[in-house]
């Protein structure tokens, strides 16, 4: 029987910064120097048709550079991966390296991201029991719908310096579950020091429970699978 623990994990995250009016201009300039610094690291870089400039790295997945931010997604994990301190230096370290290819510049917002996708039978039916009829029934009393087609929940929430938002999302087809964690530029001097303090470990530890319940009605020998593209984040 499949895991937690062996359970697909999406890493997504970036860092936003002061607008750099001379990124399309530099453009270029900038995607060679990352080509020299990455070397046999990359596996792809372009700019694309907004002149932004996309890369696919060999381990840590996709990142595009804008003129205020570089964004990062397709980073498939695992938990015990993410308890290898190594491996997330390595994830943040890249974004990092990313950011200093653009120059200076003062950073607005950290962000970082856990994305976990899971198949359980009879998904929307397995969350109705657990919760959300009563949430229906609140609504609309006696007429609330006995079948519904999709749910949707998010939530944020303050803690310490970050903002977190919980987002969760079911189909007959799956059950879609996000974690996003940002903190202000001031607070961190580096995304690795805020990478840090979020502390991804101690999230997946947050989601176990619930995603162990949906792990336990997968049909047997299904892993979590990922879902997401870059594109959804620009």
């Amino acid at each position: 029987m499949a895991t937690f623990d062996q359970s697909i994990v999406s890493v997504s995250g970036h860092l936003t910064h002061e607008w750099d009016f001379t990124f399309y201009k530099n453009n270029g300039e900038i995607a060679n120097r990352v080509r020299t610094e990455l070397g046999s690291a990359l596996k792809e870089i372009r700019i694309d048709k907004d002149g932004d400039i996309d890369l696919d790295a060999i381990d840590e997945g996709n990142f595009i550079i804008t003129p205020g931010a570089v964004i990062a997604a397709g980073w498939l994990t695992n938990s015990k991966t993410l308890s290898d301190q190594q491996a997330i230096k390595k994830f943040a370290g890249m974004i990092e390296l990313l950011v200093k290819s653009k120059g200076s510049f003062t950073t607005e917002f950290l962000n970082v991201r856990l994305f976990l996708r899971f198949r359980p039978e009879n998904s929307l039916n397995l969350l109705r029991d657990r919760g959300y009829e009563s949430t229906l029934r609140l609504i609309l009393g006696e007429k609330a719908p006995s079948d519904v087609q999709s749910f949707k929940f998010s939530t944020t929430r303050g803690k310490e310096k970050f903002l977190d938002s919980i987002e969760l999302e079911a189909s007959p087809r799956d059950v879609q579950l996000r974690y996003a964690r940002t903190g202000n530029g001031a607070d961190f001097n580096s995304y690795s020091a805020f990478v840090e303090a979020v502390n991804l470990v101690g999230l997946l530890e947050e989601l176990k429970p619930f995603a162990e319940i949906l792990i336990a009605a997968e049909p047997r020998g299904l892993l979590g699978r990922i879902g997401g593209s870059l594109s959804d984040m620009k």
